[in-house]
């Protein structure tokens, strides 16, 4: 087949469908044969069956793609599923019968939404580590703290600091944290305070603060494309609007050029406010000469410019 039209044809809607349809089917597949009843034969043979179809669609992509297929981490991660999946699972090589379950999270790679979930939850780490970070001073300390304080009456939770390192943790899930606190209160009345104090500093602020930070990168990925979106049609519009700005300087022009050639011919030449005093066109010239053959006008003028007509 020709590269375009293998290109196409991976590039299609169509294909990724049923490709992602066979991954849920594998993955069924791979859940059923843990139950190792008499259809184990018939599954192990549709498994082979799938691999199969895995190993024809990367040769189809590498072929369509070349170089291309590489530069994308996804298509990185389905290569390698594929291949530890050609590895015998025998001898020495049993171990890699587990990772079979990797061909499940291709999932992730064949639905769009789910690859851009994961590519945010991975540009969050950066904002993410400082707030772990914290928690894991805060947790580390809290752990030194209720060791001194709890460590001789409660050993089972507070003894030594890996003991009260895991107790921290249970206390930051509130998992089973009435259980510790219980023991602790029959020796230490006021231990509700330190308990109280460290779940509320932990378990309410300091998660929230890395959901926050996972949520507020989310939302950014998700609306990355949104803004490019935007970014084109904006640009879309802003063409038209100067190519319409163009169109109006062009008829602006047009339409003065063809004022100042009709105030040629009526020989009044251009517009203007200020006369010259010396052209004789001005209103002090005119009160020289008459209105009839250059005579002055000397009596009735007063009464021409008030509005009557003089007699005789």
């Amino acid at each position: 087949m020709r590269r375009d039209r293998v290109t196409r044809l991976v590039e299609s809607a169509w294909f990724s469908n049923a490709v992602l349809g066979i991954i849920i089917v594998n993955a069924v597949i791979l859940g059923w044969a843990t139950y190792g009843d008499s259809a184990l034969p018939y599954l192990l043979v549709a498994e082979r069956v799938f691999i199969g179809v895995f190993v024809i669609e990367m040769t189809l992509k590498l072929y369509a793609w070349r170089g291309r297929f590489f530069r994308d981490p996804w298509n990185w991660f389905d290569f390698l599923v594929v291949l530890i999946s050609l590895i015998p699972a025998t001898g020495p090589f049993a171990v890699l019968r587990i990772l079979r379950v990797l061909r499940v999270f291709r999932v992730i790679t064949a639905v769009p939404q789910m690859r851009l979930i994961i590519t945010a939850l991975f540009k969050s780490v950066p904002g993410m580590g400082t707030v772990i970070g914290l928690l894991l001073v805060a947790v580390y300390a809290s752990a030194i703290i209720a060791q001194q304080l709890f460590g001789e009456d409660v050993p089972e939770f507070f003894g030594d600091l890996g003991a009260s390192l895991y107790t921290m943790f249970l206390l930051l899930t509130t998992e089973n944290w009435p259980d510790v606190s219980e023991a602790v209160l029959e020796d230490h009345p006021m231990g509700w305070v330190f308990f109280v104090t460290y779940i509320v500093l932990t378990a309410f602020i300091m998660l929230n603060l890395v959901i926050g930070v996972i949520v507020t990168t989310m939302e950014r990925e998700f609306n990355a494309e949104r803004w490019v979106e935007d970014q084109a049609l904006e640009a879309v519009q802003h063409e038209a609007v100067m190519a319409r700005l163009e169109q109006l300087g062009a008829q602006v022009e047009r339409l003065d050029r063809m004022l100042r050639e009709q105030r040629g011919d009526g020989g009044t030449g251009p517009l203007s406010t200020d006369t010259d005093p010396g052209s004789g066109s001005g209103p002090e010239a005119g009160s020289e000469a008459g209105p009839v053959g250059g005579a002055p006008i000397e009596a009735g003028s007063e009464a021409v410019g008030n509005g009557h007509r003089p007699q005789g």
